[in-house]
């Protein structure tokens, strides 16, 4: 069992990668981390060869050069016998997930996930908490009705509220909330990482699609359009929220083009595994089954706090802007009453490390 690479981002410690929520925003509540999906495939593809290496994978019996490239990852490796005591592997695996995640994500695999054909489970995760640099008084904390994206229906839910600037830009159709999070170390060496948090909000109640197919059709458009100043605010509400989201990201990665390391034929993980210590039940070619990804995103007065697994299981074996800009005069209003997206941003390497889409306040 591989698994790797622990990213414990209290403040620090991120690493670049894209984010694309996709054209989904009338399904439902989204939150993913592009950075966990992108580490965890990364490394898979230390291990690939040819064309296979070109999209990716994963594998058991590990050569040295392949364990060498794990090791860079910051990653651990430990065996496990997925074929005759699986419930042991799972709770080894599971136990690893909730210690790195501070118990955020407890239960990342089952039985259903792993069976005698398994060869190698890669698990990458990323923690993160931070308190805001301007926090929110609880005591001013208000229930308010927040609009589904039906156009018709609501739920009431609290909302956190201030009155102090904050850092807003207003585009044509939409508005952009940044509130960064607080970092002693920063004011002392700029160079280290910077995290915020950012909302992207429509205008119109039924806005977010729209604005999600921008997002995801214009790779620098979330970057270009993050507020540079702080601006006066009239009346403000952001929602408190807790997301979750558990799902396999295979579908997805298909459409994105990667084709062979899902291939029980084609696939070429070759530069994972030795041959000739590989036991005569697997013989065959090994492929990767499933990419699974687990994320929980909470949002309070205090700060937020995130955790992000994503875990890529063999099952067979087969045949900007920095320049500042002038606050306006004007009172700016901010409320997050409708369905938004947000994202949690490393300002220095632009790397965003979370993601996601708010539809419905009633449901995690």
């Amino acid at each position: 069992m591989a698994a790797p690479p622990t990213n414990r981002a209290t403040s620090h410690d991120c690493q670049t990668g894209q984010a694309q929520l996709g054209s989904n925003g009338g399904v439902g509540n989204l939150v993913f981390s592009p950075l966990s999906i992108h580490a965890a495939l990364a490394l898979v593809a230390a291990g690939a060869r040819g064309r296979t290496l070109d999209e990716l994978l994963a594998l058991r019996p590990l050569k040295p050069a392949y364990r060498d490239a794990v090791v860079e990852y910051k990653a651990t490796v430990s065996t496990a016998d997925f074929r005759n005591k699986p419930v042991e592997a799972i709770g080894k695996i599971n136990a690893w997930v909730a210690d790195v995640t501070n118990n955020l994500i407890t239960n990342l695999v089952g039985q259903d996930d792993i069976n005698p054909n398994t060869v190698l489970v890669l698990a990458n995760a990323i923690y993160f908490k931070g308190k805001w640099e301007d926090p929110f008084d609880d005591k001013y904390t208000k229930e308010k009705k927040f609009h589904l994206h039906d156009g018709i229906s609501h739920v009431t839910v609290p909302f956190m509220r201030t009155w102090s600037d904050r850092m807003i830009a207003c585009h044509d159709g939409f508005k952009v909330l940044k509130l960064p999070y607080k970092d002693d170390e920063y004011y002392k060496n700029p160079d280290v990482p910077r995290f915020s948090m950012c909302i992207f909000l429509p205008t119109a109640r039924n806005g977010l699609p729209k604005l999600v197919k921008k997002i995801a059709s214009d790779e620098g458009f979330l970057l270009r359009h993050l507020p540079v100043a702080y601006v006066e605010v009239g009346e403000f509400f952001v929602p408190k929220f807790k997301l979750s989201f558990y799902r396999s990201v295979v579908g997805v990665l298909k459409e994105l083009g990667m084709q062979l390391p899902f291939d029980p034929w084609n696939a070429d993980l070759k530069d994972m595994v030795e041959e000739e210590n590989v036991d005569f039940w697997v013989k065959g070619n090994v492929f990767v089954d499933r990419v699974i990804h687990n994320e929980v995103v909470e949002v309070s007065e205090e700060g937020s706090e995130a955790a992000a697994v994503t875990t890529v299981l063999n099952m067979d074996i087969g045949c900007g802007p920095n320049d500042y800009v002038p606050p306006p005069r004007k009172l700016v209003d901010f409320v997050a009453d409708h369905p938004f997206a947000f994202f949690i941003v490393e300002e220095k390497s632009r790397a965003i490390v979370f993601a996601g889409q708010v539809l419905d306040l009633s449901k995690e």
